[in-house]
């Protein structure tokens, strides 16, 4: 029997149609939305995205997967995980999932063309209905291969590190930013006679005493403060032994420029200073011995003056008595006597001269060197005008130094050149010019010059090229120059040639004291 609706009811009913013709629209149109967004994430994931069903064949996938994989969809699509994919270990993980448990895999995976090599990351999870019905599983697949690779060059950059740490030949030391270590390597633990154990998490005044605890406050406020200076420490080491080390630091801050400790090499300079304490003692020991040669030569020569007087004299005396009355022998005899009486008495006197240089008129004061020349040639003005011999000179400077030393110094050289003159009359000229922090001389002549291999030879006391005949002297001349620059802190050397003339060049620094 059918029952009749009023035009009313009627309206009404169209409207509940038109009203739940609507929401079913909405409901479509959300559900394509939905899809729309989900299918946008599944294609565009970071992750590789795979979908299996119930007997862990692949139903889809998205396109990261198959670049991991390096295959086609064609390939990939229909593909069964259990029975075939992958090794023991990602076919376990698939089942797993397949079981509702958490499937895991994580290592190198062989893609399915055979041609690409993946270090992967999979996370398998069954995939169920909102009603709870088995849909299969769904993968969440990383390809961890640039980060497996650039953990094992930082593994293998660390290994370099510590090897490096712990084979060099000085200590390291890290401090943080509470003046704890957190870090020694083996050569300070050799140092120090501590294990690390001993050392770590204590702050590095522990190993310091009173003194270096002060410095090293002090360069802990220059850390903060971003120097890094190297500095002089001793260490105490765990028999008490002080270690002398140099410290060379660097402060640590972080992004935001806060000061989170600091790192130091430490140097042990134990050798060193043993070395620098025996060169001062050698230094010391020599400067005594020194000092007593000298005094010791000025002591014997000059002591000697008079009983070599008293002989001399004698020997004269009896030469002006008995010349001619004895045989042609005696005279001879007598002859040899006084000679070697007068050179005794010469020698003695230069090394009296040789034994004053520094001690007797050194001191140190502004020097007119063109004025010191002149005093020096005019004592030489018998043997200049003997030997018609010309002197010149270029403009000489003033300059700090012993008047009286370098007067003679000067005296030497010229009289030298004179005394070793060749056939034409002497011309000797004497220049000075500035280089860097001192004045460079040079004394050049035309006389017969010598070997350059006697060189070493001729600034030696008593040390002669030429026979005692051929030339006057005793050989000390040279030797006093050489000594009288070293006095002064310069050196002096000489080129010279066979027949051509020879130039003495010597240096005095501009601003020193006595030597």
């Amino acid at each position: 029997m059918s029952q009749k609706l009023t035009y009313q009811e009627l309206e009404k009913r169209i409207e509940q149609l038109e009203e739940e013709r609507h929401s079913w629209l909405v409901s479509e149109e959300a559900l394509l939305q939905g899809e729309e967004r989900y299918r946008m994430i599944f294609n565009h994931s970071p992750l590789g995205i795979v979908h299996f069903d119930q007997e862990g064949i692949i139903l889809d996938c998205n396109h990261h997967f198959l670049e991991i994989m390096g295959a086609s969809r064609e390939n990939v699509l229909g593909f069964n995980m259990v029975t075939s994919g992958g090794n023991r270990a990602m076919r376990s993980a698939v089942q797993a999932a397949l079981d509702g448990e958490l499937g895991t895999y994580e290592g190198e995976y062989r893609s399915v063309t055979g041609d690409k090599n993946t270090q992967l990351r999979a996370i398998y999870n069954a995939l169920s209905s909102e009603e709870g019905k088995f849909l299969g599983a769904v993968a969440l697949f990383e390809d961890i291969s640039e980060t497996r690779q650039a953990e094992e060059a930082l593994k293998k950059s660390e290994q370099r590190y510590r090897t490096l740490v712990e084979t060099m030949n000085e200590g390291l030391l890290i401090r943080n930013e509470k003046d704890r270590i957190t870090y020694v390597n083996e050569k300070l633990c050799q140092i120090l006679g501590y294990s690390s154990d001993e050392i770590l998490d204590h702050p590095a005044s522990d190993f310091l005493d009173k003194d270096n605890q002060g410095i090293l406050r002090e360069q802990w406020i220059k850390r903060r403060e971003g120097g890094n200076d190297p500095y002089e420490m001793a260490w105490t080491a765990k028999d008490g032994r002080e270690i002398p080390t140099i410290v060379s630091p660097r402060p640590v801050f972080d992004g935001d420029g806060a000061f989170r400790g600091s790192f130091g090499v430490i140097t042990d300079i134990t050798s060193r200073k043993q070395a620098e304490e025996a060169l001062t003692r050698q230094a010391e020991e020599l400067e005594r011995s020194n000092a007593e040669l000298q005094q010791f030569a000025y002591v014997a020569s000059h002591d000697m003056q008079e009983p070599l007087r008293m002989i001399a004299s004698y020997v004269q005396l009896l030469s002006r008595r008995y010349q001619g009355k004895l045989d042609q022998d005696a005279d001879e005899f007598i002859a040899y006597a006084v000679d070697g009486a007068k050179r005794m008495q010469t020698m003695i006197n230069d090394l009296l001269a040789y034994s004053r240089v520094g001690r007797v008129g050194g001191e140190m004061q502004s020097t007119d060197c063109e004025r010191i020349l002149d005093w020096a040639v005019e004592n030489l003005g018998a043997a200049i005008e003997e030997n018609q011999a010309t002197i010149t000179h270029e403009s000489l400077p003033s300059l700090v130094a012993s008047g009286g030393l370098l007067g003679l110094l000067f005296q030497n050289l010229i009289g030298n050149a004179i005394k070793f003159r060749g056939e034409d009359p002497p011309l000797i000229h004497i220049s000075a010019k500035l280089e860097g922090d001192e004045w460079l001389f040079t004394v050049r002549d035309n006389g017969i010059g010598f070997d350059l291999q006697y060189t070493d030879r001729i600034f030696i006391i008593f040390q002669r090229l030429h026979g005692m005949g051929e030339y006057p002297g005793t050989g000390i001349g040279l030797a006093i120059c050489k000594k009288i620059v070293e006095y002064h802190g310069g050196k002096i050397w000489v080129a010279s040639e066979l027949g051509k003339g020879t130039t003495f060049s010597f240096t005095i620094p501009v601003t020193q004291g006595n030597q």
